[in-house]
């Protein structure tokens, strides 16, 4: 069960983080403006990984406060719950490039738009080589 949710809208939410490809971000910066950006992710069954450049100001951001919000896209077929998700969380930034099995999952799920830009899997994990790690630590979904 996700902190904050009950069964059914736990059982919702996982199954908008398996499907869906973009995820919205929110960080904070020195001056206390908050700043949203989409971004991809891969959603393990306990935390997010989101990958960016490290000079991105999202990680100049966690640098000063690493508690973030993350949102889904509005799901207008929802019909109940759900259609709106909203996470809140600890993330953690650590120097990649990621590897191994992690890597070949989120280039599978990103494979379509990495061809679409013109990018290979070692530019993309070269130039996104900032990890993101996001723990929740409340999950809304309405």
């Amino acid at each position: 069960m996700l902190p904050g949710l009950d069964d059914a809208a736990t059982e919702t939410a996982l199954r908008r983080f398996g499907a869906e490809e973009e995820i919205w971000i929110t960080t904070v910066r020195a001056d206390g403006q908050p700043q949203t950006s989409p971004v991809g992710f891969l959603w393990d069954g306990v935390r997010f990984t989101l990958l960016s450049r490290p000079g991105a100001g999202k990680v100049r951001n966690l640098a000063g406060n690493a508690r973030v919000s993350l949102h889904l896209e509005l799901d207008r077929t929802a019909q109940t719950s759900g259609g709106v998700v909203t996470v809140e969380g600890d993330a953690v930034v650590e120097a990649g490039p990621l590897t191994g099995a992690e890597a070949d999952r989120y280039v599978a799920k990103y494979h379509a738009t990495m061809e679409l830009v013109g990018i290979t899997r070692d530019e993309f994990l070269g130039d996104y080589s900032a990890i993101v790690r996001v723990t929740p630590t409340r999950v809304r979904g309405y």
